[in-house]
């Protein structure tokens, strides 16, 4: 514990390798100390319903066997949050003429800080790019918790090496307002990511595109509603990185809502939370006239570990009819 908490209060003076090794280890820690916890509560529960027949459970075996198989989970669990999917879904359309399409990519919450960085950021570009994207939607908490962690390993620069013809678009998540949104924004722009912040533009001459302020900074769904216009005439896509504002989406006549967030709870059994939590906290669903697509993300938020769904990228195609 006392690493877990050293690691968010370190001088900057010391070197970035002791940061992030620190942030590492303390990551691993809350993950091994969480699980260690539901084990606990397992063998109290496992304990009482034992005692009622009379049988004894011997803990030192019982805490040796679970210690084990502990470390075995995070290993598998740490292995999957580097090992990202690419998913797939299709979306068809009447705003589009037969035969007419566009390929989106959706990314989530990359989380740019002490763990993750330069070459972190680089794989992610690699994988957007080998989709060959016609656009790009970033949906929010690209950055973790510092701007100076990201300055140090430059890992925004990949960022500027997407490919994608009608261009890079970004709304803001709840972790993007810790530290400097102005100064983030003006580097995201600097490497070719447009940010929208209650803001549209149009692409194409038949995309509207619409971002939001993340929902940690303003509940309002005034905005949506005020920058609706033109929904009829164009097939409207909003970026918000909360998946909160989906009815209010709908009823102001968008066509498409992507956000992320979620995480799928990033730990088991922790999507059972995420599921009560969000009208759609993962996939795609319909909702009325609107196609909303939740992602789990790309990189992960405290513990290296994902032992919910592995990270992702989302792969939109979207096809007139």
């Amino acid at each position: 514990m006392v690493n877990t908490v050293g690691s968010r209060v370190l001088p900057d003076w010391l070197p970035a390798f002791v940061l992030k090794l620190s942030a590492w280890l303390s990551g691993y820690w809350v993950a091994f100390l969480y699980y260690s916890l539901l084990l606990m509560v397992g063998h109290g529960v496992l304990y009482a319903a034992l005692r009622l027949l009379s049988v004894r459970l011997p803990f030192t075996q019982f805490a040796a066997v679970g210690a084990a198989f502990l470390v075995v989970f995070i290993a598998w669990g740490s292995w999957r949050a580097f090992s990202p999917v690419v998913r797939n879904e299709t979306v068809v359309t009447q705003k589009l003429a037969q035969g007419e399409h566009y390929k989106i990519v959706l990314v989530s919450d990359i989380h740019l800080g002490r763990e993750l960085g330069y070459k972190y950021s680089s794989g992610l570009v690699d994988l957007v790019n080998a989709q060959r994207p016609d656009m790009v939607l970033i949906a929010g908490d690209i950055m973790d918790e510092r701007l100076k962690y990201i300055a140090e390993e430059n890992s925004m620069e990949p960022l500027s090496r997407l490919e994608a013809p009608l261009g890079v678009y970004a709304a803001f998540g709840n972790h993007d307002y810790l530290d400097g949104p102005k100064e983030l924004r003006e580097l995201l722009e600097a490497h070719k990511v447009h940010v929208l912040t209650d803001e549209s533009t149009v692409v194409d001459g038949k995309l509207k595109i619409t971002g939001l302020h993340d929902y940690r900074v303003s509940t309002s769904v005034v905005p949506l509603q005020q920058l609706s216009e033109g929904n009829d005439k164009y097939y409207s896509v909003l970026i918000d990185h909360q998946p909160r504002r989906i009815d209010a989406a709908e009823a102001a006549g968008y066509d498409m809502y992507v956000a992320g967030h979620t995480h799928t709870g990033q730990l088991f059994p922790n999507r059972l939370v995420t599921k009560k939590m969000y009208k759609l906290d993962y996939g795609l669903k319909q909702f009325g006239s609107l196609t909303a697509i939740v992602s789990n993300g790309y990189g992960f938020w405290g513990p290296p570990v994902r032992t919910e769904l592995k990270p992702e990228i989302v792969v939109i195609d979207l096809q007139g009819k």
